[in-house]
């Protein structure tokens, strides 16, 4: 497994706890206290074996690296967990031992374990994406009107308003952001359905114990167990892929407004941040950089859940096995995304000066298309087209601005409010829309 040092630039600290080993034994023994509980309300096992059984669900009672080891000659972590349960339950009280794990089977407790990681991993990052988005809308407001130089292609395009820019950011992040609360909304629900499916093995009291058991978690009862049925897990995992695509966009924006040769944007500074280990000078996008790290592997490691759907009859061979260490590979890509971008979003600036040079540097180039559009409503598009093309090339040879090549249109050109169009007015909207939400 790979160690904290190797996976420094994938993971944070605001979902990693969740998947640690504690935790994982923590959520694991969590299911068996809660079903030791349950089963002894419904009259199943002693009542006197239920408190024997809970306090003997204590994580730091387990070797980790033992049980992660045997976990391999079983094809499943929960196995030797039951069996060191059962061992350490036994020490207490010999006839109590033998009530542990009624009636579940290992996907019971291994995939209620992984609802109760996201329930705990998840709720703190939506509270950061929600973050971003009010961190975005701001700086959309307050650069409602600033002129900058569009760019398709990569290349100059026509002007357009850096508020505009920035609330798209900002309203993509929340589309995403709302996928992903409904679907992490449909993975609270219990996983019971013991060998494979039927709780044959709890007779007709299987409804208490099933309701207390989800009552004692503080998760959903589904109306049936879902060993095979795994749409509730692939969603998830698209979701939280687009989150973290959708966070990329706008790392991918700003680091190409930091490079020098631009000089718009800048990630938030401070002691040590974006240094090079050999150029003094240099401020890298740091921040930029931690969230398309994510974007790079949050696809992949989607697809690998959604692939492993067609799972066989009422509990799979190898496609569930696949999906827990993924999930969590997942979760905490998106973690890193989200707490990168957070940082960055709250100290984002931007240089207004910068952006008009760089509009500057174009010779008025990029009002070539507003002048064909002026000129048509006079002359005819084909004719206003062959002027522009016309004064472009005289200014390209030159090295004169387009409009003096022109010879006409400087006070309509240099209409600031017409040069930005309804790019304003696009703020406005992006930002009702995102304030309806």
């Amino acid at each position: 497994m790979a160690g904290r040092l190797v996976n420094a630039l994938g993971s944070a600290a605001l979902a990693a706890e969740s998947f640690s080993d504690l935790a994982t034994l923590r959520h694991m023994l969590r299911f068996e206290a809660a079903l030791a509980q349950a089963t002894a309300d419904a009259g199943l096992i002693p009542r006197r074996a239920a408190p024997i059984i809970v306090k003997a669900c204590d994580p730091a009672l387990y070797d980790a690296a033992a049980l992660a080891e045997a976990a391999r000659r079983t094809a499943t972590l929960t196995v030797p967990l039951v069996k060191a349960l059962t061992e350490a339950v036994a020490r207490r009280d010999a006839a109590a031992a033998g009530y542990v794990h009624w009636g579940a089977t290992s996907q019971d407790v291994i995939d209620t374990a992984m609802v109760l990681q996201l329930g705990e991993a998840l709720p703190p990052v939506l509270k950061e994406l929600d973050a971003i988005v009010a961190a975005f809308a701001g700086l959309a407001r307050k650069h409602r009107r600033t002129p900058m130089l569009g760019r398709t292609l990569l290349q100059p395009a026509t002007p357009l308003a850096l508020g505009q820019k920035i609330a798209g950011w900002a309203s993509d992040i929340a589309r995403a952001t709302r996928r992903l609360e409904a679907s992490f909304e449909e993975t609270q629900v219990l996983q019971f359905g013991g060998a494979s499916g039927s709780l044959s093995a709890l007779g007709e009291k299987a409804e208490r114990v099933m309701v207390s058991l989800a009552k004692r978690l503080k998760l959903d009862l589904p109306a049936a167990p879902w060993f095979a049925q795994r749409v509730r897990v692939a969603a998830l995992a698209q979701d939280a892929a687009l989150v973290v695509g959708a966070l990329a966009k706008a790392a991918r924006d700003i680091s190409l407004m930091m490079q020098v040769e631009l000089g718009e944007a800048a990630e938030p500074s401070g002691p040590g941040r974006g240094g090079s280990s050999t150029m003094p000078h240099k401020r890298n996008p740091v921040g930029a950089a931690l969230v398309l790290s994510a974007a790079a592997r949050a696809p992949m490691l989607a697809a690998t859940i959604v692939a492993a759907l067609p799972q066989e009859h009422e509990r799979a061979l190898g496609g569930w096995q696949a999906e827990w260490p993924t999930l969590a590979a997942l979760v905490e890509a998106l973690a890193s995304a989200t707490q990168a971008m957070h940082e960055v979003a709250s100290g984002l600036s931007f240089d207004a000066d910068a952006m008009q040079a760089n509009m500057d540097a174009t010779e008025a180039a990029v009002l070539a298309e507003r002048a064909t559009f002026l000129l048509a409503a006079r002359m005819g598009k084909q004719k206003a087209g062959k002027l522009v093309e016309e004064a472009l090339a005289r200014s390209a040879e030159s090295g004169g601005s387009f409009v003096e090549a022109l010879g006409r249109l400087e006070t309509e050109l240099a209409d600031e409010a017409a040069l930005l169009g309804y790019s304003p007015r696009f703020v406005d909207r992006l930002l009702a829309e995102l304030k309806r939400r």
